[in-house]
Parts: C-alpha cells; structure tokens; sequence
C-alpha cells in the first residue's frame, strides 16, 4: 500500500483539517498536572517525573467507568491485563520564537485507580479496577518516575490503546534510565535565557480509544528553572484537554495552529470485561496531528518560515512534510529539530533530510526512510512533535502543505 498524504489549505504547509464527533462512552483526561521530581544528571542529561491526575469525565452509564487492570493483578485473566491507561510525559521549550520538544518519558503503566473529585462528584465504582464515571485519580511524580513500572512507547498503539501485557525492556540504567530526559543545556537559564518552558502529560487507553475520545488525553502546565540543578516549579494552572503545542499559540498569536485528521482503520480491539456489553468498537478512529506556523519579517526581503507538527495519537506515523514553493523563491538556513529516544527503545536518531524542488509547482519537503526500509526510522510518533524551518525570499500566502505516513495501514506484527 502506498503511503497516504494529508493536505489541507489555511497556511503554507498545513494540513487536512476535519473535525471530530463527540461520543458517549469513558473519557479520561489529564486533570492536573501535580508536582515535579528530579532525579539528577548523567553525562549532560537530567531526568524529571511529572505527577498527573486524571479524570473521568464521562456522564452517562455504568458503562463508562474507565477499566484500570493492573498487568499484575491475578484477579484479572492474562489477556485483560492490559485494559489499563499508559502515560506519557514530556517537556518543551519556547525560546525565540521557536516551540520544540526537547524531552519524552517512558509510559507510566497504572496499576490501579482511586475515587477522588477534582473534576466532578466521583460515582465510585466499587472496585480500583475502573476509574469511575466523575472519578480522578492522583499519580504524584514518585509514582510516575518509578522505573519497573515505565514500558517503551514502542510496544503501544496509541490510536486503539492496545499494547502487549507485560511489557518486556532492557534493564534501567541507573538515575535517567526510562524516566522524563532532557539535555541539561536545554534548561539551563543561563544559556536559555527568555526561554519558557511546559510540562505535558497524555494518557491512552482502549476503552476511551474505542469510545472516540482519545483526541483530548493530553493537557500541559508551565513550569520554570530557577537553576539547572534544582527542581522546576508550575507557573500558573494546568490547560486541559490541551496538548502543548497549543501554548504556542497562547503566547504568541501571531502562530496559526491547524488540526490534521484522518480515518485509521483498525482491527485489534479487545473484547472487554464490561458488566454490560460495550457499544461495537467503530470501524475508524480518528487520528490527528496538529501543525503549528509562524512567519517573522526579518525587514531584508527574507522571512522566517518555522513549523512544529504534534503527533496526537496516530499509529501510522509521519515520515515527511512537505511546504509548497513557488518558482524562484530562494530558500536558506534549512532547519530540523526532533526530539531523542532512550533507555534501549529501537528507534533511530537520524535526523530527516531535506529536498528543495525549484520551478513551478515546486516545495521544499523532509523525510526520513520508509516502513519498508527500516520499521524502526525516526518516524514522528505518537506524543511526539518535530520542527521543520527555513529562510526565504519570499513573503508568506495561503497554500497546501502535506504531511506522508509512515506505516501502512494494519502492518504486520504491530500492536
């Protein structure tokens, strides 16, 4: 199968916008985002853990109190034990002008689910083994940074939830291994000065992906370093329901942020042990990506084009981005940021290459290699977000953009 392309109009290099419907059914969400823990540094790069509480923010049945089965817990068969939420963290950065991630967590398995308010008057459920409809629950950072109960965000399609139970990875290395990386330069006052900075939390799980509710998992929080060696701290609420590339925007209106959406067909829901029978998983899920731009006059005859594509929940995966050009535009200071993987997941590093094609009907576009030539390519994965820049001589008009897939559609051996 060919790899398919998402196009949509609004800016220069945006992609398909649709919209999604509202559905019944268990909606976990990031509530909060509640306190923050470092670890220490090795050679260059500290590690942090973000507490998270989620809520459940469904009203409706019995049926949609949100499962939360322990992979460990003997009272649930083998193949239930993983009906339970993974959660990501991650930092970014805000500094001139730019919006990038520059650090990602393993995935926080839960194990089991408390009866607490901050959303709604909890309906408690009767058991930890379900977030009840209303209910929150806390995960400080202790919890959250603990590394036996970190899995690799590889082994997790973040569109239907699934992943294999237990997870299996290499040993922790000591102090960083799995938990919330970020190079120490990258946070260091002195050589980022003006910079702001966020924590994000995303959480994935089945019966909110089957439920059609997986596109507001993720909130972000600000947060500020006093030192590059003390624990940050929050500036400010959390914004829920919000993935953190919207903090671009809320600082800068100049950025134009625009979702990408697509239909991703998938097969490998579960049957799950309701007490009722769940309504029939759909036959599609939404999967988004959201792509951010802001232009800056540089008052020579040249602008400043800078991108940020987030990965909300699409399991196929990008493997480029393409801005269109028109003919004889002159393009310079060509640019890519990603973020790095760590603690043994296969992914490559390599950073995606860069192919300017002139004359009419021209565009500048990155990639990094095939499915078929390499499954575990520096792909832009799911709670993920890649920037794409450049100089032009050319001021900015309304244009199409695109973004390729990397995976095809149900390819084998995937979770």
């Amino acid at each position: 199968m060919t790899s398919r392309l998402l196009r949509s109009c609004g800016f220069a290099g945006a992609a398909a916008l649709c919209t999604s419907a509202a559905y019944a059914g268990p909606d976990v969400i990031v509530g909060d985002l509640i306190d923050i823990q470092r670890y220490g540094a090795v050679s260059g790069i500290t590690a942090y853990a973000v507490g998270t509480s989620s809520c459940n923010i469904s009203t409706n049945n019995a049926t949609d109190k949100l499962m939360w089965i322990s992979s460990t817990f003997p009272g649930h068969p083998p193949a239930n034990r993983n009906l339970h939420p993974v959660i990501a963290q991650n930092m970014y950065r805000l500094k001139d002008g730019r919006f990038e991630q520059v650090g990602m967590s393993w995935l926080k398995h839960g194990f089991t689910a408390l009866t607490q308010n901050l959303c709604n008057t909890c309906q408690p459920p009767g058991s930890g083994s379900f977030l009840g409809i209303g209910c929150s629950d806390p995960y400080v950072a202790s919890l959250n940074g603990s590394q036996g109960n970190l899995g690799p965000r590889s082994q997790v399609n973040a569109n239907t939830g699934h992943f294999p139970a237990p997870f299996t990875a290499p040993p922790a290395p000591a102090t960083i291994g799995r938990r919330l990386q970020v190079l120490t330069n990258d946070i260091n006052p002195t050589l980022n000065p003006g910079a702001l900075y966020y924590a994000e939390g995303q959480y994935v799980t089945q019966d909110d992906a089957r439920a059609g509710n997986s596109l507001n998992n993720a909130s972000y929080r600000r947060i500020q370093f006093a030192s590059a060696t003390s624990t940050p701290t929050f500036v400010g609420a959390t914004s829920r329901q919000n993935p953190a590339i919207r903090a671009w925007f809320a600082n800068d209106p100049t950025v134009v942020l625009i979702n990408a959406d697509y239909p991703e067909a998938n097969t490998n829901f579960q049957v799950h042990p309701y007490p009722a029978a769940p309504p029939a998983p759909p036959a599609n899920i939404v999967a988004r990506y959201i792509v951010g731009a802001k232009v800056t006059d540089n008052g020579d005859g040249t602008w400043d084009y800078e991108y940020a594509v987030q990965n909300i929940n699409s399991h196929r995966s990008g493997r480029g981005f393409s801005i269109p050009l028109a003919c004889g535009v002159t393009v310079t200071e060509i640019g890519f940021h990603d973020v790095p993987y760590h603690s043994g997941e296969p992914y490559s590093g390599t950073d995606w290459a860069a192919t300017q094609n002139s004359g009419f009907g021209g565009s500048i576009t990155w990639n990094t290699e095939t499915f078929a030539a390499n499954p575990n390519a520096n792909a832009l994965r799911w709670s993920t977000l890649y920037n794409f820049r450049f100089t032009a001589n050319a001021a900015p008009t309304t244009g199409t953009g695109s973004i390729e897939l990397f995976r095809p559609e149900n390819a084998p051996g995937e979770p």
